[in-house]
């Protein structure tokens, strides 16, 4: 279906589509490293004690998780841009994986240290990912319209 969008939301859909490319990228760095061995690369910088066993399996069930959402999101932003199908149901179904990925990561990562222990790291990501919540909001007033 094709429908004309704005200057704005075409704007925040290549921003979204970008920042799930990246993501995709880190987190395939990031699992490489981690099993491999290595401690946890920025921007998932460990608590000062390290991450406890535990919390590995969390963090590659989330990646997974996230996985799925990016590579949903990064279709959705290839097919709003270039084809001119705005499918709203398939970004907001990427968004809300990625948005319930993002609470659950901070709900389990916050409390570790690790959000104080690497102020910058944490907060540029939060930063990075500031307008994907605004997309959300546009994408679902769009299909109450």
């Amino acid at each position: 279906m094709k429908n004309k969008i704005s200057g704005q939301l075409k704007f925040l859909i290549a921003y979204y589509g970008l920042l799930q490319s990246l993501h995709l990228l880190v987190l395939i760095r990031a699992g490489f490293l981690l099993l491999q061995g290595e401690t946890a690369p920025f921007p998932i910088l460990p608590p000062p004690g390290g991450w406890q066993e535990q919390t590995l399996p969390f963090m590659f069930g989330l990646a997974g998780m996230d996985v799925i959402g990016i590579i949903l999101g990064i279709y959705y932003s290839f097919t709003t841009l270039f084809k001119q199908e705005n499918n709203a149901l398939l970004g907001i179904l990427s968004l809300t994986i990625f948005i319930s990925g993002a609470v659950v990561f901070a709900a389990g990562t916050v409390p570790s240290g690790a959000w104080t222990a690497h102020p910058i790291s944490y907060w540029s990501m939060v930063s990075l990912f500031a307008p994907v919540p605004y997309l959300y909001v546009k994408l679902l007033q769009s299909k109450t319209k």
